[in-house]
């Protein structure tokens, strides 16, 4: 535990490659990530007492936790109170990267739907996301700031988790459909009607 607390000490840029993302390029059961173990353990001390933890390592943490998700196809437990404790330690420095993270896959997504902050620290970052919108033009960093800001925004009216559900590792699932969006079928149906009226 030492090392751990040493290491959150005295972090800085050059430590990055001991809890980036370490893929061997496989999923599933051949999925591996060689500086997971690490990493987790910092994220747990740095999560049990953020104050300690400089928003540096927040960031690369988080980041690098939303890389993993995107690969093994899942997000980590602790995913949302990570982007919690970097809002919280960044606070409007951090918007980009905990954006950045947010959007990296579908399960990054969904579990910061249960992210909590300060109700004060929470109004403020909303503001901040909304007027950095303004006259933002590239869609690039437009597109995830939008999702923030649409996350904060049903933070505050305390409706983020309706609809969303975590299953737990080893659940057995079955009778499982694909429920595709409304504008997705209405699309396809549009597609399908040109493609036949082209074929005949």
């Amino acid at each position: 535990m030492h090392e751990i607390a040493d290491f959150i000490e005295k972090y800085t840029e050059a430590d990055r490659e001991r809890v980036a993302f370490a893929w061997n390029g496989e999923h599933a059961a051949e999925f591996e990530d060689a500086n997971q173990e690490f990493r987790w353990r910092v994220v747990h001390a740095c999560v049990a007492a953020p104050e300690r933890a400089p928003p540096l390592l927040l960031e690369h943490l988080f980041l690098a936790d939303a890389e993993w998700s995107r690969e093994a196809w899942g997000s980590p437990h602790h995913f949302a109170e990570l982007g919690g404790a970097l809002l919280v330690r960044g606070e409007d420095a951090a918007l980009g990267s905990f954006a950045k993270g947010f959007v990296a896959s579908f399960d990054t997504f969904g579990s910061c739907h249960e992210l909590r902050l300060p109700a004060e620290l929470l109004a403020r970052l909303t503001r901040h996301t909304q007027q950095a919108l303004i006259g933002m033009n590239d869609e690039e960093q437009r597109k995830p700031l939008e999702a923030t800001a649409e996350l904060f925004t049903k933070l505050q009216a305390g409706n983020a988790a309706h609809g969303w559900a975590r299953v737990e590792p080893g659940t057995q699932v079955a009778n499982v459909h694909v429920v595709w969006p409304r504008w997705y079928h209405k699309a396809w149906i549009k597609i399908a009607s040109l493609w036949r009226s082209n074929a005949t």
